[in-house]
This record gives structure tokens, sequence and C-alpha cells, in this order.
């Protein structure tokens, strides 16, 4: 065999050697490369699914999250609705006893202030219930209430239902009554001796009657929740005989009859001067300590309207505070 031969044949072997490595490191490499495809697929596969259900639990969360919101806001709701139901009253945003700062029980006062010569209070405080009859007018109760806040004194005012009925500003008077803190009382609704009280006997089915008529028409106005305990008979509780029957009517009911110890004489029939009305006051005050003055506010009683301020001023020199009565 030539040299030239054997050179060829060696040559072959080394290529056929050389191809046979690259074949294998090639495949080894492509082998290889496909792992790691499929374990970066694998990979992605499984964070893409974890994603998702970190996603999915997320959005569960969010929306258990957002069920238990709209639960409490809806709990919320209903506890803002029930205490609208069971703490807002329809009353004209009147204030009971217990609310008012500004108010005195009656079934404390009343029996101290009627049947003893003078009620001196343990606190030796010198007290002065302002009180008013036979409206709402249409012009004096307005004027005696701006009268009053000027001062930052609160009264008691005796209602009459004929005048309610007969005063278009009725409405708008009562409901500044209630807003503006004072108490109110009832009247009755005629004032009219003869039904009331014949042959001056107190009718106690009459009186009850007419004193519930009126308790309708300040119901009607002031709203369905509205209560007085306080009612004044016309001419006074001493002027008629047989009270006695209607004053365990009035007991059972929980009602109390005011009377007054002090007055201005504006009830005397004339529309008296003012100078005349306050000498009135100083006379029936006296020397007591507690004093309920009778007073009226319907428009007749011009003169009340003009002397009221001078009566407040000399009550307030005397010592006396302003309270009501409920």
């Amino acid at each position: 065999m030539s040299r030239s031969r054997i050179k060829n044949k060696k040559r072959f072997i080394i290529f056929i050697f050389v191809l046979m490595i690259s074949t294998f490191v090639i495949s080894f490499t492509v082998n290889d490369l496909k792992k790691n495809n499929i374990t970066q697929a694998e990979i992605v596969t499984n964070n893409t699914n974890s994603n998702d259900n970190n996603s999915n639990q997320d959005k569960s969360d969010s929306s258990s999250v957002k069920q238990e919101n709209i639960g409490d806001e809806n709990e919320s709701t209903e506890e803002i609705k029930n205490n609208v139901d069971t703490n807002v009253l329809d009353n004209s945003e009147y204030l009971s006893l217990e609310q008012d700062p500004n108010a005195d029980d009656a079934s404390k006062v009343l029996p101290e202030t009627m049947y003893k010569w003078n009620f001196y209070r343990e606190d030796n405080k010198k007290i002065a219930y302002l009180t008013f009859d036979d409206g709402p007018s249409e012009h004096s109760t307005e004027k005696i209430l701006d009268i009053l806040k000027a001062n930052d004194i609160k009264a008691t005012f005796f209602t009459l239902g004929s005048s309610i009925e007969k005063n278009n500003e009725s409405e708008k008077l009562l409901k500044r009554m209630a807003k503006e803190g004072h108490s109110i009382g009832s009247h009755g609704y005629s004032h009219d001796y003869h039904l009331l009280y014949p042959n001056r006997t107190v009718d106690v089915d009459s009186f009850m009657k007419d004193f519930e008529k009126n308790d309708k028409i300040l119901k009607e106005i002031l709203g369905k929740d509205f209560s007085t305990r306080l009612i004044r008979m016309p001419g006074g509780h001493a002027s008629w005989n047989g009270t006695e029957h209607l004053d365990g009517v009035l007991e059972s009911k929980g009602i109390f009859q005011v009377d007054w110890n002090a007055l201005n004489g504006d009830a005397e029939g004339r529309d008296f001067p003012k100078e005349y009305l306050l000498n009135k006051l100083k006379e029936t005050v006296g020397s007591q300590d507690v004093i309920i003055v009778l007073m009226h506010d319907t428009d007749a009683k011009k003169g009340t309207v003009e002397y009221l301020q001078s009566a407040i001023d000399y009550l307030k020199l005397e010592g006396f505070e302003f309270r009501t009565l409920k």
C-alpha cells in the first residue's frame, strides 16, 4: 500500500472520529437545552398557577371583606334607623322634666307654694316662676317671647285652645316656645265658666272634655309625642266648689293643677298701665322666696308687655332666679 493511500485512510478515520464526537456533543447540548426549557416552562406554569391562585384568593378575600363591610354598613344603617325610630320624639323638641335644666318638678313645688305662708328652699335660693295664661295671641305672645329671650329667661305658658284656633301665628309661636325651652301647660279649650262650673261647681266630665280638646290641638301642632302634666283652671282652683272630685281624677292621670301666689293684676278686666302692674307685683310678692306669678299674654293686655322688662329687673334686684314648672 502506498504512503498516499495510508495517509488518506488515517485522515478518513480522524474525520469520522471527530464527526462522532461532534455529533455526541451536539446531541448532549440539545438534550440539555430541552430539559432546561421544560424546567423553565414548568416554573413559569407553576408561577402562573400560583399567581392565579393568589389572585383568586385575593379576590375571594376582597369579596369577603366587601361583604363584611356591606354587612357592617347595613348594620350601621339599621342601628341609625333604630335610633331615629326610638330616640327622636315627634314633639317639636319639647324637653321633658328630666331633660330640662331650667325646669322644676311641679309635684314638689306646688304643695309648698300653695299651702304654706312662705316656702323656703333647702338651697336658700329665691325662685320666680313666670306664667302666662290665655295665649298664644297674635302680637303680645311674640313680644313677650322676645323679652324673655333677650334676658335668657324661661317661662311657663298655659295655652288656651280657642286662642290657638283663632290665631294664624299659633303654630309658629308654640313651636318657638318648645324650641326656646319654655314650659307649655294647658288652660283648657273654652274658658267658659258656665260650661266648666255650672252654679259655681265643677262639672268634672265637661271640664275633662274641655281640657282633652286642647290637648288634642297641642298634639296636632307640636307632635303626637308632646305631653304636659300641667293645667291651670280658668279662674283658679280656689274659686270654685266641688274641686275634690276633680282633684282625684287629675291625680289618677298624673296631672298637676297650678295656681299662683303672686300676680300683676292684669286679670282684673282692664288694660292697666305698666306702673300699676309693677306695683301690684311688688305688693303680692312681699317677702316670699318662691313665687308663681300670674300674668296674661293676650293682645288685650298690652300693659303686661310694656311692664315685663321692669318686672324682670325688679325681681333680679330682689335676688330671684327664673325657672319653669313641668
